[in-house]
């Protein structure tokens, strides 16, 4: 590897280097940013929403550095050594600048591939890069180190995000002889046994990133996710030049068994997430992956191709002095943010302690917005509440638990426009936001629920719904939150029980009660799923229970 590098080549790489170094530095954190960084502070062998990767490398930069840049350094490290994987591999000597035009006209390479940004998909993509080219050694000659080494990177990849199961499955059936290959399944085997500690936290925790990603993600379907995802995809190869990099993928010819990899990938990719947009929206960036091996395979094409290649050239560099004029624009706070371009990163410093001077010594929450208060817990140093309506994502929160922070406190919660809040307000980032004050905070969740359903001979619904409280405090029924219990179908209430009609004021921690009501058959369709749930006056959630299809 790195054989085919010259000083020319190591002048773009650390130029590359120090641009995003640069970057880090002066650019707040994606909200997305400070919510991994919060996976950093607790690290564990698995997250609600990605495997641990991406919290490790944080972790360990964070530690060496604070603020921005501590957070990207080792990211970023990552993601320049990939820039010097690609180089290596389209193996350019001469024409130095159109190697540059060429990669740098695709998008994600300036943020999820070799770019600034600390996210799960810079060790997906360098991991992936190791993982293909190890592969193509192992086609030359299968050996025991190779399938180690292959075996140790396999394990990387998955546990940086689990598109890495993609390209593993994708690999394998562009060459179905690897499973008559001894080397092949000691790969396998040592790769089971490195995901051993992540499997385990899975099922520690009911496989929670599994049924988010595959069950509560879906959605109806809607043309516009279709639509989307494939005028996305051809933006992805880049916003004016992507057409001519589809065009030449169309007219590769496969030679080696190598080459049939990286292809599989890049079709099975584009063709597995387009059908995975009949059921949901397909982010852009979920195929970065297979990126850079559309660069390796269309750079060769593109550049013998004298039209071609300098119409390339025409329609990437208007685009490519955009990026880079975009990118100081998302650095430099000084200059306002208009609509929503770069709302994600604007003035989050100075929003977080906005809302620390509004709490004037409360505790803080926010509804419906982990990022939120990720970003604040980051800016402040402070603690923070995670607070969510019924309808709103399960995240890494939920398994935290961690509103102990606030129990018994005021707490100053802050809600975004969509929930209609009162003191409405325009905040440092230019976003209307409000906040309610909530006293004498109480949080419902682990107080687990067990509902059974009968219907009655008049074909009202009649429920029983035994409580445990599995936590370490005491839950008041009677309080002033006013808990109760609730169902919901077609995102409409049905029905709402107070807590308390279990006969009790409180429910200590071990100590179980029981919940009797009924529900009008008019007003519950048995056909269709529901949840039920307990929240507070302030509709905050506290545990959920889907109720799929029950019989009458």
């Amino acid at each position: 590897m790195m054989k085919n590098l010259q000083k020319k080549h190591y002048y773009l790489i650390g130029a590359w280097f120090a641009i995003n170094l640069l970057q880090a530095y002066f650019t707040g954190l994606h909200s997305d940013e400070s919510y991994y960084w919060m996976y950093s502070q607790d690290l564990a062998w698995g997250y609600f929403d990605h495997p641990p990767m991406a919290a490790f490398f944080i972790h360990a930069g964070y530690s060496l550095l604070h603020g921005e840049l501590g957070v990207r350094l080792l990211l970023i490290l990552l993601s320049t050594l990939t820039f010097a994987l690609i180089l290596d591999e389209l193996n350019e000597q001469k024409d130095i600048f159109f190697l540059s035009v060429f990669v740098l006209s695709f998008p994600l390479i300036h943020t999820h591939i070799a770019g600034f940004l600390a996210i799960p998909d810079v060790p997906l993509v360098f991991f992936t890069m190791l993982f293909l080219l190890l592969y193509r050694r192992f086609l030359e000659k299968p050996d025991t180190k190779i399938a180690i080494l292959l075996s140790v990177v396999a394990a990387a990849m998955i546990y940086s995000k689990y598109h890495a199961f993609l390209v593993i499955g994708l690999t394998v059936l562009s060459n179905l002889k690897l499973l008559r290959n001894k080397f092949f399944w000691l790969t396998a085997g040592i790769t089971i046994l490195l995901l051993i500690p992540h499997a385990w936290w899975q099922i520690d925790n009911g496989f929670p990133t599994f049924k988010y990603h595959l069950i509560d993600r879906a959605k109806p379907l809607r043309l516009k996710h279709i639509t989307d995802y494939l005028l996305n995809q051809l933006l992805m190869a880049g916003p004016l030049s992507g057409v001519l990099v589809i065009w030449k993928l169309t007219k590769f010819q496969i030679r080696n068994k190598f080459e049939r990899a990286l292809v599989f990938n890049i079709i099975g990719f584009y063709g597995i997430f387009f059908l995975l947009s009949f059921k949901n929206r397909i982010e852009a960036h979920w195929t970065a992956a297979i990126m850079p091996m559309l660069i390796l395979i269309t750079y060769p094409l593109i550049k013998n191709d004298p039209i071609f290649k300098l119409w390339f050239k025409r329609l990437a560099l208007p685009v490519i002095v955009l990026m880079l004029l975009y990118r100081i624009y998302l650095a430099v706070d000084a200059i306002p943010n208009v609509g929503y371009t770069k709302i994600t990163f604007y003035q989050r410093e100075a929003s977080a302690l906005e809302i620390k001077e509004m709490a004037n010594g409360k505790k803080v929450g926010f509804f419906n917005n982990y990022a939120a208060v990720s970003n604040y817990i980051f800016y402040t140093g402070d603690s923070a509440v995670h607070l969510s309506t019924p309808g709103y994502r399960f995240s890494q929160y939920d398994l935290w638990n961690d509103e102990q922070y606030a129990t018994g406190n005021t707490v100053l919660a802050i809600q975004s426009k969509h929930l209609n809040p009162p003191n409405l307000s325009r905040i440092a980032t230019g976003e209307m936001k409000g906040y309610v004050i909530i006293e004498e905070f109480q949080a419902l969740t682990g107080l687990d629920m067990q509902p059974n359903i009968t219907k009655q001979p008049d074909g009202d619904y009649s429920f029983e719904v035994k409580l445990y409280n599995a936590t370490k405090r005491t839950i008041l029924t009677d309080h002033i939150s006013e808990p109760v219990l609730a169902i919901m179908q077609n995102n409409a209430e049905v029905a709402i029980v107070p807590l308390d009609k279990a006969g009790k004021s409180e429910i200590g921690p071990g100590e179980r009660a029981t919940i009797l009501f009924t529900v009008d058959s008019g007003t519950l369709n048995s056909q269709n799923p529901f949840i039920i749930y307990t929240r507070s006056k302030d509709n905050i959630r506290g545990e959920l229970k889907v109720i799929k299809e029950f019989q009458e």
